[in-house]
């Protein structure tokens, strides 16, 4: 590490890198040495590590791999570990099985303290390089994971990591805490398999939605701007296990370009009270699933259930849209807008196995006051992948 640096608080851009596997008993001492050499000989003649000036750089050794951070730089990580795994795939090609190198990376933006060690060397601690460092243990074998954190702010930098950029489960981590993980990936880099933890999570929640039988769904949608909507999601829900059930989980999509965290989302039971949100997992952009943790758990037999979810959201265009990520017994919607504002609501809904679309020809429609109201219901149900299209 550069003897220069003097700040006590660093804010930086981490990147952490391990061998997977260089403890297998299996390997001589000689091996686990010579696959530690290469690694640290591929990152210094990449181009990102060698570009930046040594007063902007933090590099501490781990054993098995090694922690880089860029200082006053967000694309360096992302940068370093692509042309990383291009000289690595390089290296492997003409290795021998056993001399062949397998890497897990994980990277984070974040704050660390520069400490001295009791040897008077120069150490990190802090959340930037502990959180880099878990991020990375949830991965296998050529896994490049980022943050949640870093992975915005590359998006905002630029749209292009957007199509590199693959939004994986929450995973727990030490101390209760979680963390939305993303996995990088394309030609020459990344590993598009699912990390084992995440198979681990995933079928976890696929168990607790198959307990979850939603009986009934209401949207009100409430028209307050051209194209700005207050919206009302009911879900009524029974346990279908013999265990009880804690929390739900329900999906969301919102066509909508506005941060998922900015909707102002809040979420009541059937009595009204605020529930918490314990859980979000990202399936796109626009598309989540929410774990909401009940005040009281529901019992095999228990009726009356609900969950009622509101936000507001700016659409981009004069429509609503819902792509359903669960089935449910039964469907309503309603539109309701200013009776003073001409409008002609129409309905399309599309029907994923069938492969159709069809217009929604009958619309009930009331006015209360000033406020007027299309309904449509849908007593057959509605099955996981169909879509709604409203528009006015």
């Amino acid at each position: 590490m550069s003897s220069k640096i003097s700040k006590d608080l660093i804010y930086a851009a981490f990147f952490f890198i391990d061998i997977v596997g260089l403890s297998n008993p299996i390997l001589s001492t000689e091996t686990q040495k010579t696959k530690i050499k290469v690694l640290s000989e591929l990152v210094a003649k990449c181009k990102t590590f060698v570009d930046i000036s040594r007063e902007k750089l933090l590099v501490l050794p781990t054993g098995d791999g090694m922690l880089i951070g860029f200082i006053n730089g967000l694309e360096q990580p992302l940068k370093l570990a692509i042309e990383f795994h291009k000289k690595i795939a390089d290296y492997n090609r003409t290795a021998t099985s056993v001399e062949k190198i397998e890497t897990r990376i994980g990277c984070h933006v974040g704050h660390v303290f520069v400490v001295k060690d009791i040897l008077g060397n120069l150490n990190l601690w802090g959340p930037g390089a502990i959180i880099s460092r878990r991020i990375m243990d949830v991965g296998d074998a050529n896994h490049i994971l980022l943050s949640n954190e870093l992975a915005n702010d590359l998006i905002e930098i630029s749209k292009h990591y957007e199509k590199i950029l693959h939004p994986l489960h929450n995973f727990g981590i030490k101390h209760g805490d979680d963390l939305l993980i993303f996995s990088v990936y394309g030609e020459g880099f990344g590993n598009s398999d699912l990390p084992k933890t995440k198979i681990k999570v995933k079928q976890k929640i696929l168990n607790a939605e198959k307990n979850t039988k939603f009986e009934k769904i209401i949207f009100n949608i409430i028209l307050k701007e051209v194209n700005s909507i207050h919206v009302e999601r009911y879900f009524y829900f029974s346990n279908t296990s013999s265990e009880p059930i804690y929390e739900i989980i329900v999906g969301i999509v919102v066509n909508s370009e506005e941060e998922f965290q900015n909707l102002n989302l809040i979420v009541h039971d059937e009595k009204n009270d605020e529930l918490k949100i314990s859980k979000i997992f990202a399936s796109t952009p626009f598309s989540k699933k929410i774990v909401i943790k009940l005040a009281k758990p529901i019992f095999n037999g228990d009726s009356g259930r609900m969950v009622k979810i509101t936000y507001d959201v700016q659409l981009s265009k004069n429509c609503f849209e819902n792509f359903f990520l669960i089935d449910t017994s039964n469907f309503e919607l309603n539109f309701s807008y200013h009776s003073n504002v001409k409008y002609t609501p129409m309905l399309y809904y599309i029907d994923y196995e069938n492969e159709s679309k069809s217009r929604i020809e009958q619309l009930a429609q009331t006015i209360a006051g000033i406020s007027s109201t299309i309904k449509w219901e849908k007593i057959q149900g509605i099955n996981a992948k169909d879509m709604i299209r409203l528009e006015w």
